[in-house]
């Protein structure tokens, strides 16, 4: 939903206005990109001696669409206030002052997962199997808790400076009644990525139809392109419902058969035949790498924390108003539940210094080495490198 354009476009005026964080704790830096609702800057949250990187999120209410500030906006931080997940990208705090919102998230130093591809090609199919997992585990989160993303693309999927992906932007996102099958009626979507049931105008399962999304980005990391014309939707809509798609012939000779299927699987034009969230983690694909079988403690957790939330009775934000207050807190400051191993060995370091008990320490470095890892996962690191 966030349509990057030149950073040029920002001006000295927006500049100083982010400006008034600083008693915050929150230092605006350089602008990375403009967006149909607002821009994306470089930010970095101080307090006592610690500095997290962070990206933030501008939106001025009073210069986009009222639809946007009365529906999707609301929706947007309903969902971003309520999850945390290793594969999401996590929001660190929403603030508002007066008409403005800054909504201030991790930084994801290796960008997103299209622009990868563009610099680097086709992901050979062990790394595309871990961070197809990645994100189908995210996926798997949201929809236990009643929420779809009716966004998936690849950029929205970001890389991590230890090659770990994160599923962000949640600007067309919503809860829906799981009583409801078809949960969905608003056009959502990166055309490329749209289902069939999406293109027709009529309500749809968003479940369903974020499951298709997610086959055209697996399609993505292995061919470099997108399996469908984009620039003609009608012609797109007959390519969907005649399965007509093919693999690149380079590709097509190396992939498994177990990859093929899991695609054709998922490009399914019929959503009551498309694959489930839970069968595309229980294929034969992903089992292909006995590392990925079993969740890891990190993702156990976050998943039981999604059954355990979708039973309790949420309070839900109606609508965004304009305060008269300095700042408004709309989520306070909170830390990331799940960490990389860097972070972790870097925990145990600091408790190493403060305490000196080498019991607690090695309990901790046994515990960090669950945490997933990109290189931990693949059997050879070649495997990072294109087909």
């Amino acid at each position: 939903m966030f349509l990057f354009f030149n950073k040029t476009m920002k001006s000295n005026k927006q500049l100083s206005k982010t400006n008034i964080l600083k008693s915050e704790g929150y230092i605006i830096l350089d602008h990375i990109a403009n967006g149909s609702y607002g821009e994306v800057c470089h930010a970095k949250y101080i307090q006592e001696e610690k500095e997290l990187n962070l990206v933030v999120k501008i939106i001025d209410t009073r210069q986009t669409s009222k639809e946007y500030v009365s529906k999707f906006l609301p929706r947007e931080l309903d969902v971003i206030r309520q999850i945390n997940h290793p594969y999401i990208i996590y929001t660190h705090s929403i603030l508002q002052k007066k008409a403005v919102l800054f909504v201030f998230m991790a930084f994801a130093e290796k960008g997103d997962l299209l622009q990868y591809i563009i610099d680097y090609g086709p992901l050979k199919e062990n790394q595309a199997r871990i961070w197809f997992r990645q994100v189908a585990l995210a996926m798997q989160y949201l929809h236990t808790m009643e929420i779809v993303h009716r966004d998936i693309k690849c950029e929205n999927i970001l890389i991590t400076e230890h090659y770990t992906v994160k599923l962000t932007d949640f600007g067309f996102s919503k809860f829906v009644k799981s009583s409801k099958k078809l949960n969905c009626n608003t056009y959502c979507c990166s055309l490329g990525y749209a289902s069939p049931e999406i293109l027709t105008a009529r309500p749809y399962d968003g479940k369903m139809s974020d499951i298709w999304s997610l086959g055209v980005v697996l399609y993505v990391m292995l061919n470099k392109k997108m399996p469908f014309n984009r620039k003609n939707m009608k012609l797109m809509y007959k390519q969907q419902v005649k399965r007509d798609w093919e693999h690149q012939p380079s590709v097509e000779k190396i992939i498994s058969e177990n990859v093929k299927m899991c695609i054709d699987s998922l490009l399914q034009p019929e959503p009551r035949k498309r694959w489930t969230i839970d069968k595309i983690l229980d294929s034969d694909w992903i089992k292909m790498n006995r590392k990925l079988v079993k969740m890891t403690e990190q993702e156990s957790f976050a998943l039981i924390e999604a059954l355990n939330q979708n039973k309790t009775v949420q309070k839900h934000l109606i609508k965004i108003k304009a305060n008269k207050s300095d700042t408004q807190q709309i989520l306070g400051k909170r830390s990331p539940r799940f960490f990389s191993i860097a972070q972790q060995l870097e925990s145990i370091s600091s408790s190493n210094r403060k305490t000196n008990d080498r019991n607690a320490s090695k309990y901790m470095l046994k515990r960090s080495q669950r945490i997933v890892h990109t290189d931990n996962l693949l059997n050879n690191k070649n495997d990072m490198t294109k087909n």
